[in-house]
């Protein structure tokens, strides 16, 4: 697994490959000003709508630490054959999807930072390769209270070309 931080985050955007995921990030980048990550209520939909179907949006709980699908994107719910949206993370079906999901959530609520992945998740019987950036947001600028991800499968048409890009087959 690939996992970018931002370290300084101006050098994130130059590390996620996927056209509509950097344009997620650079708005979400913008919309935050001066906080460390933007409230639910800063962001537009229509802003970032090139990434819309392949959004999660996912309530963070607190009091146990616990996580819900606000939002499973439509791309991802065709990709996946089930959705999620207003289910925990527990009830993901896969329990290593569901493992990796439940740590990944849990660190961003503790780093209060964004991040991109790129790996490969089992789906029924095959691994797909992916990209992710993962943004969280809350309304008093501290407490991280939503993460939203934004995930396409590389065999996406939303991925564009990835053809001469480091790290990538041809």
């Amino acid at each position: 697994m690939s996992q970018s931080s931002d370290n300084g985050m101006a050098a994130l955007p130059d590390c996620i490959e996927t056209p509509c995921l950097r344009q997620l990030y650079v708005y979400w980048e913008q919309q935050r000003g001066e906080h460390s990550f933007p409230a639910r209520r800063d962001l537009d939909p229509l802003d970032f709508r090139s990434a819309l179907g392949h959004i999660l949006l996912i309530d963070v709980l607190y009091d146990p630490l616990r996580f819900r699908f606000r939002l499973h994107g439509t791309d991802l719910v065709r990709r996946a054959g089930y959705d999620m949206t207003g289910k925990m993370i527990d009830e993901l079906p896969n329990p290593t999807n569901r493992a990796t999901l439940i740590e990944r959530c849990r660190a961003l609520v503790e780093t209060r930072r964004p991040v991109r992945i790129a790996d490969k998740r089992p789906l029924g019987r095959q691994l797909y390769g992916y990209e992710a950036v993962w943004l969280p947001l809350g309304e008093n600028g501290l407490t991280v209270t939503m993460l939203m991800a934004g995930l396409v499968y590389r065999d996406s048409r939303a991925a564009g070309s990835l053809e001469g890009r480091p790290g990538t087959a041809a």
